[in-house]
Parts: C-alpha cells; sequence; structure tokens
C-alpha cells in the first residue's frame, strides 16, 4: 500500500561543499545563485545559514494564494535556511526556493519562502551549500 502517490525519487550523489560569508547588502537567493555559478554547480542544496538581514521578506502559502510579509529590522536573525538551487540549460537560476525561518527584532519567529532580490544581509551571513550531481539516467 502506496501511502503518497505523487513521489519522486531522484539518485545521485553530494558534491563539493562550499562554505561562505556573505557581506553586508547582499540578496540572499542572489549571492547563493551566484556561489553556485562560481564553484560550476548545477544543482546545490543549501545546507543551512545564519546571520542577519535588514528587512525579511517571505512568501507563504494560504488556501487564497501566495501571500508576501514584510519583517521589519534592522536585524533580523535568521534562524535557518534550507532549498535547493538548479539552473537549466542556458544557466538560468529555475525553481530556486530558498525557505527559512526568521526572528524579528522582537523575538517573534516567521517561516516562509525568501522572495528573491529582497533580503539583504544587514552584517553578515554564513552560509552552507552542497553540489547535488544525480545520477545520469
Amino acid at each position: 500500500m502506496t501511502i503518497f502517490a505523487d513521489v519522486e525519487v531522484q539518485e545521485g550523489t553530494l558534491g563539493k561543499l562550499v562554505m561562505a560569508r556573505l557581506k553586508p547588502n547582499q540578496d540572499l537567493t542572489e549571492s547563493v545563485e551566484a556561489l553556485c555559478r562560481e564553484h560550476g554547480m548545477r544543482t546545490a542544496i543549501v545546507r543551512g545559514a545564519l546571520g542577519s538581514l535588514i528587512d525579511a521578506h517571505l512568501e507563504y502559502r494560504t488556501a487564497d494564494g501566495w501571500r508576501t510579509t514584510e519583517i521589519v529590522g534592522p536585524g533580523v536573525e535568521i534562524l535557518n535556511v534550507f532549498g535547493e538551487i538548479g539552473f537549466g540549460d542556458d544557466s538560468q537560476p529555475h525553481a530556486n526556493q530558498l525557505q527559512g525561518v526568521v526572528a524579528d527584532i522582537d523575538g517573534k519567529i516567521h517561516a516562509g519562502r525568501f522572495v528573491r532580490g529582497s533580503n539583504l544581509s544587514f552584517i553578515t551571513i554564513e552560509l552552507t551549500v552542497q553540489e547535488w550531481i544525480p545520477k545520469a539516467a
């Protein structure tokens, strides 16, 4: 008996492990994409990150569709970041969805998908990215 109807399993191996520090005013998603390009990673998994954002802009799904929320800083703390970064044959990013958990200046917790281009590092962000190499079909 199958519990999950739409499950896709991809075989592969882990490749390069890259640890980096983002400087102030660098966008989280765009910086991870640039880091992957720089190190020749077509697909990578974000293992985690910590640091702070000036403000955070997160998306989350509701019954009525996607909503965006702004968490006002400065100094929104990153508690976790995870997700996948991938590039198509044209080297353009596709379906890059970094998700995470942040805490506002009052300690309230927020979670969602980071809006690309809208999450600038405040002081620094340290992150770990690992290459994913899919098994050839």
